[in-house]
């Protein structure tokens, strides 16, 4: 529908379309964190948030570009999206319905909001200010999502949503909005949502609490006098469990004899028994997060941050490192099994000292994914240190050095305990001979070796994909039908559909292809940057802002006549991807670290930032300006494009073919539209 009205009463300011691109893009990173709850965390599983929120938005501009009271519309939007926050989060934690399917009306909303203003102004006017409120609305997530739990940061939003309605000159809503929100704080509701959500899960839990952290929220609870702490819904730690404290700890620690231990892992009571070892004199624990280390008492030194990031900086030499982080799920626990952790590992032993990484493993058997994994950790170990063992302890823990190998004889080690007054309830001189026996290590040995793997890094994380296999299998979730790719092709369908109906199918396509590749290189730079540094997922925040920044440069370019030629602007998202995936490929030969991987990622993301807000407003003008028919269906075809990257990138080629070949094909895709878009 083509408005021409100029009425003042009707138009934005632009402090208003500033106020929309900020709500949208905080109550967006909001969900995005949020709805990873139940999911184990698992990162990959944003390209699911990502594209019902992308499809959503989409529908959503389509929908609303046929209105006629844009400044209505637009108004609502802002009022609705909080709420749909909230009704999202709370359907999401109590499983009611598919992931998708929650996250699908915040972005139709969204897209509401998006596309009003353009009935009124220049396209690349419009799109500046809504990219510069964007990019500030992730500045406000990265800022605020440490201290504030869910509720908290989409009452946060409401608040812009009253300065939304102010700027907009619709005085009455604001102050109705602003009296709900005064009496929801005064009753502490936004809060009570966030720990009611936060103790959902937990019903059959006494004394539950729920505290913000940068990773998610932190919940604390206990039954039948056993303690647990829950970071985003995984267990971290329990106590008392000191059985499988002691499988952890005590072999490596009488293999060794350390006198300097450090340990990296959430257990207090694994830190305990390591702290009062007869020869440790010193023993330095690393835990994760702030939060943990506030609600958990361990003992012996302890360090704050990621357990990596720590054996970098720290130059002191320890006689054993422990690391027991639980499995990889995360890309961010992942970390620990990589060739390049084994090297900085290598790096922080002693002469002579040794590494202890806990592994999962069966008691009698391994599954043929537990092996896989065991080995593919092996397999990183390999170019780092002189000798490696994996013993069926605690269930597997690979054991690494550069020293002259100790024994792992349960007989020798169970007299050495002896020797040293060591006497523990589980694991001791009368269980370890028939623990460690030669015919039980060698049995676990031959599955080990004669399973098929690959080695497992950063960027092609083999062990984060084995892991997430070995998780379906044991939660029965392997039946479930994958519906990734044939979400993925109606993606596409909806794209090439919309760029029809806008009139201009060649240049909807060419958008479309820049969003892609945009999207592609957004969330691989997500997932590489976890993978590499260990960032939480404040970064959602970051990135996007920084996307955004582009974005709203590009779109000041493209409305001052700097960017003309269409072919060049999609271009640039095609050098960018290029550029990341050099980068990446250098990373991974060791030239460099995760900071400047970090610095040249999201360069590479603001440049396609760039691309992707010059190419949408030279594009709408194209469509007619005022025409917000036909420049929603255009941002359909855009975000139809974005919503099968963001599915096909992170959750189907990125564990396949890992980063570096993902943004390759990211290359190829916009260096084709290039040539179609030079040629028409």
């Amino acid at each position: 529908m083509k408005t021409h009205s100029r009425n003042r009463k009707e138009s934005f300011s632009g402090f208003s379309i500033f106020t929309g691109g900020l709500l949208s893009i905080l109550v967006q990173a909001v969900v995005l964190r949020e709805a990873l709850f139940g999911r184990h965390q698992a990162e990959l599983a944003s390209g699911i948030v990502l594209a019902a929120w992308i499809i959503g938005a989409g529908l959503g501009a389509a929908a609303g570009g046929r209105a006629s009271r844009h400044r209505l519309y637009w108004m609502a939007g802002i009022v609705i999206l909080p709420i749909l926050g909230f009704l999202q989060i709370a359907a999401s934690r109590a499983g009611i319905l598919p992931l998708a399917i929650t996250v699908l009306p915040a972005g139709f909303a969204a897209g509401i909001v998006f596309i009003q203003p353009f009935a009124f102004e220049r396209p690349g006017r419009i799109y500046a200010f809504e990219a510069l409120g964007a990019a500030a609305g992730g500045a406000i997530f990265v800022l605020l999502s440490p201290y504030l739990l869910a509720g908290e940061l989409l009452a946060v939003s409401i608040f812009f949503s009253i300065i939304g309605l102010l700027s907009c000159r619709s005085t009455l809503s604001a102050l109705i909005l602003a009296v709900v929100l005064f009496a929801s704080q005064l009753f502490s509701i936004p809060e009570g949502f966030s720990r009611r959500l936060g103790s959902m899960a937990f019903g059959n839990y006494e004394n539950v609490q729920v505290y913000p952290s940068p990773y998610g929220e932190v919940v604390t609870a206990s039954r039948t006098g056993q303690y647990m702490v829950f970071r985003s819904g995984l267990l971290e730690a329990t106590w008392p469990s000191l059985e499988s404290a002691e499988e952890t700890v005590t072999v490596p620690l009488a293999a060794s004899l350390p006198s300097t231990v450090l340990y990296i892992g959430s257990s207090p009571e694994e830190a305990g028994i390591i702290c009062s070892w007869p020869t440790v004199n010193r023993c330095v624990t690393v835990v994760l997060d702030r939060t943990l280390a506030e609600v958990i008492e361990y003992p012996g030194e302890i360090r704050i941050g990621d357990g990596r990031h720590y054996l970098t900086g720290d130059e002191f030499s320890y006689d054993l490192i422990i690391v027991s982080a639980g499995q990889p799920l995360t890309l961010l626990s992942n970390r620990y099994y990589t060739a390049r952790f084994m090297k900085l590992l290598a790096g922080r032993l002693a002469p002579g000292g040794m590494a202890a990484i806990h592994l999962p493993g069966g008691i009698n058997r391994l599954h043929p994914l537990e092996a896989e994994l065991a080995h593919s950790v092996m397999l990183a170990s390999e170019s780092s240190f002189r000798w490696n063992r994996i013993i069926p302890v605690s269930g597997l823990m690979l054991m690494v050095g550069n020293g002259t190998e100790p024994s792992f004889e349960g007989a020798v080690l169970a007299e050495r305990m002896d020797s040293l007054g060591v006497a523990g309830l589980y694991v001791n001189s009368g269980t370890l001979p028939s623990d460690l026996s030669a015919f039980r290590t060698a049995a676990f040995d031959d599955q080990i070796v004669s399973a098929d793997a690959e080695t497992n890094t950063d960027l092609h994380p083999e062990g984060f994909r084995i892991a997430h296999e070995l998780w379906d299998f044991r939660m029965q979730e392997g039946e479930k039908v994958d519906l990734t790719i044939p979400a993925a092709g109606l993606f596409m369908l909806i794209m090439v559909v919309a760029a029809v109906l806008s009139g201009k199918p060649l240049t909807s396509l060419g958008v479309a292809a820049a969003g892609f590749t945009g999207l592609s290189v957004e969330v691989i730079t997500l997932v590489s940057i976890q993978a590499a540094t260990g960032y939480s997922w404040v970064l959602v925040g970051a990135v996007t802002g920084i996307f955004m920044t582009g974005g709203a440069l590009g779109a000041f370019w493209t409305d001052k006549g700097i960017f003309k030629d269409p072919a060049r602007i999609i271009t640039l998202s095609g050098i960018a991807a290029l550029f990341c995936a050099a980068t990446l490929h250098l990373y991974s030969t060791g030239l460099f670290g995760g900071f400047f991987l970090t610095l040249c990622l999201l360069l590479g993301t603001f440049v396609c930032g760039v691309s992707c807000g010059g190419i949408f407003p030279s594009a709408a003008k194209v469509l007619g300006t005022g025409n917000t028919g036909r420049i929603g269906l255009l941002d359909l075809a855009e975000h139809g494009g974005s919503a099968a990257a963001s599915l096909l990138m992170p959750l189907v080629l990125f564990p396949l073919l890992g980063a570096v070949k993902v943004l390759l094909i990211a290359t190829a895709w916009v260096a084709i539209w290039t040539v179609v878009l030079r040629h028409r």
